[in-house]
């Protein structure tokens, strides 16, 4: 399906600045969907696939996560999440913060340039590392202990940590521009969740076609004003990421490697990951190598 407007209300109600919960679940929702609050993630545990905008990744415990206001967004969960056989859970923290109401709250105070500047970056979904990440996630554990005064200064702590970060990177690309603007529920979901399922195989475009009920000239269109890539780079991207997670976990040569990815030639797996990367795949397990 294609993302939904949602409404985050009433758990934050339209004069409520942020509102923090934890969460805990067998696995996140998938629904994929945008709404007019900011949100502060961190997850806590669980793994599975992220997309943001038209970012699409691996995500992991431990990570820290900004998206922006009406970014489209979902964590899906590993198939494993979904059953009762493992007793896995899929644990976060989030703040919502509602834009509009922050600017004015800083604005009682002097100058909103910094804040802005800060949010307009924002917009194409910030993920956090090092001891920056440390300092949010510490104080977002200490705002779930507190109340009133307390939690609001240190809700602003925390916006301050926010905008004087150094230690980030932006997920979407330059020119990102949420392409949904309406409540209507498409195709996207679906798509997705079929090319997350079987991206390890070859999809052929008739088959990924007929799971949108669109014939393939259709499809091509409405997939890429929806993702702002092709398919096929949509899937290369993904098993590109996936490549770069099974050399964290495993070792096996590089035919074996570009077989379970999805590619069918080693010289072919080898050329994408040089130029998705920058580096080739054995530059890219030796730097592995070198940082743990």
């Amino acid at each position: 399906m294609k993302p939904i407007l949602a409404t985050l209300s009433p758990h934050l109600i339209s004069d409520q600045l942020f509102l923090i919960k934890e969460i805990s679940l067998p696995a996140f929702s998938t629904e994929f969907h945008f709404h007019k609050e900011c949100q502060l993630v961190h997850v806590v545990e669980s793994t599975g696939r992220r997309i943001i905008g038209d970012n699409v990744e691996y995500f992991e415990s431990g990570e820290l996560i900004f998206v922006g206001s009406n970014v489209p967004h979902v964590w899906y969960n590993e198939a494993s999440y979904f059953g009762n056989e493992n007793q896995l859970q899929a644990h976060s923290m989030v703040i919502n913060i509602e834009p509009s109401l922050l600017k004015e709250c800083v604005a009682l105070f002097g100058s909103t340039s910094q804040l802005e500047s800060w949010m307009h970056t924002a917009q194409r979904g910030i993920q956090f590392y090092g001891a920056c990440k440390d300092n949010i996630v510490a104080l977002m554990k200490r705002m779930l202990t507190e109340y009133g005064l307390r939690q609001i200064s240190s809700f602003m702590e925390l916006i301050v940590c926010l905008t004087e970060a150094k230690e980030y990177r932006l997920l979407t690309s330059v020119d990102y521009e949420n392409p949904f603007k309406d409540k209507e529920q498409t195709r996207m979901e679906a798509i997705f969740k079929h090319i997350f399922s079987n991206f390890r195989r070859e999809i052929p475009l008739t088959e990924i076609a007929a799971v949108a009920s669109m014939n393939t000239y259709s499809f091509c269109r409405f997939f890429k004003s929806r993702t702002q890539q092709s398919f096929v780079d949509f899937v290369n991207d993904l098993r590109i990421s996936y490549a770069c997670r099974l050399m964290q976990e495993k070792e096996m040569n590089m035919a074996e490697l570009a077989s379970r990815a999805g590619f069918n030639h080693t010289t072919h797996f080898n050329r994408l990951f040089k130029r998705k990367k920058g580096l080739t795949p054995k530059e890219y397990r030796k730097s592995l190598q070198l940082r743990f």
